[in-house]
């Protein structure tokens, strides 16, 4: 590890701490990853990470086994979500994820709450397109619990227990409808999104998400951090146009910065000089508005077009005291 001084915003103090190897943003089976928490605390632990985070969309659900397991093998983990938001007054479709050092799950009782009600309108939307795709495929054996059979094959885990904590999505969907054989062999994840979504043949369903401020206070009453992630996704990955537009940039980073988010993910955008690029802006822009910088890779594991745990990583030097 090295020492480091933490460059803080207006409501934090700075301090030495030691800086340590981190990728804060990674996927299991209880979202849209591939593999179970503990076999990511493995990966993360043979890579030879000091930290990781565990950030399934709008779940919790296995981020206790992950830090119990990142224990066991000698790294830090990190109790932490991602959490669908959608924000019109900037026109932001995306995420915030969550961090809680030092926390457990059950901890977090304000950002439970909110992910219950998430999770929820998850489920009712899996159901709904799952009412579709037994009509549409006159299949009546396609179901939820039928589902999470998919979902825990290999485990010997109760599955009454987990049903509460995964975060059902289209990617979940794609994945069983493939297995059960109902689509064709060439059909990609993103083929299977075209041809059933935008428009196609299942009916459209809005999943209600939070706003931007409502997700940080959820956040920030169980003593957390708002980070924004992949910052570049909301330029396309155009660091160019992200330059030629720096006003407009900054301008929508000082918004969040007004809903209270805490920090901005420096990210592996697909290649080294994209991820350059694009960090390296974000970086110039956000930290004179007292941003501090996570790093996160957004892998989802072995068979998925993001397996990207060893793509990135970085010395981060720890999540800023609050003042007071």
């Amino acid at each position: 590890m090295a020492h480091a001084f933490l460059w803080t915003g207006p409501k934090t103090a700075c301090i030495l701490i030691e800086t340590m190897n981190a990728n804060l943003h990674l996927h299991s089976r209880f979202s849209d990853g591939s593999l179970w928490p503990e076999e990511i605390a493995l990966e993360a632990a043979r890579l030879g990470l000091a930290q990781a985070a565990l950030t399934d969309h709008d779940t919790m659900g296995g981020t206790d086994r992950f830090v119990a397991e990142c224990a066991r093998l000698g790294l830090a983990g990190v109790t932490a979500c991602e959490i669908d938001v959608f924000e019109p007054e900037i026109d932001y479709k995306s995420e915030i994820l969550a961090y809680f050092p030092g926390k457990t799950s059950a901890e977090c009782s304000a950002t439970r709450r909110m992910l219950d009600i998430v999770l929820g309108e998850r489920k009712k939307r899996l159901e709904y397109y799952l009412y579709w795709a037994r009509t549409i495929f006159r299949r009546e054996d396609l179901t939820v619990e039928d589902m999470l059979k998919d979902k825990l094959a290999g485990t010997e885990r109760d599955m009454s227990k987990e049903l509460g904590g995964v975060s059902w999505s289209k990617v979940d969907l794609f994945l069983y409808l493939k297995a059960r054989r109902l689509l064709p062999t060439y059909t990609t994840y993103k083929i299977f999104k075209k041809e059933w979504f935008v428009p196609g043949k299942f009916p459209k369903y809005k999943l209600s998400k939070p706003s931007v401020g409502d997700c940080v206070r959820s956040i920030h009453a169980d003593g957390g951090f708002a980070v924004i992630p992949h910052f570049g996704h909301f330029w396309n990955d155009d660091d160019e146009g992200m330059e030629l537009h720096e006003a407009k940039v900054t301008s929508q980073l000082d918004f969040f910065r007004s809903r209270g988010v805490d920090g901005i993910e420096l990210y592996w955008y697909s290649n080294k000089k994209k991820t350059q690029a694009i960090n390296e802006l974000v970086e110039k822009m956000a930290k004179p508005l007292g941003f501090f910088f996570t790093f996160g890779s957004d892998c989802h594991g072995p068979g998925t077009d993001k397996y990207t745990i060893d793509k990135y990583s970085g010395d981060f030097p720890g999540f800023p005291r609050r003042a007071g």
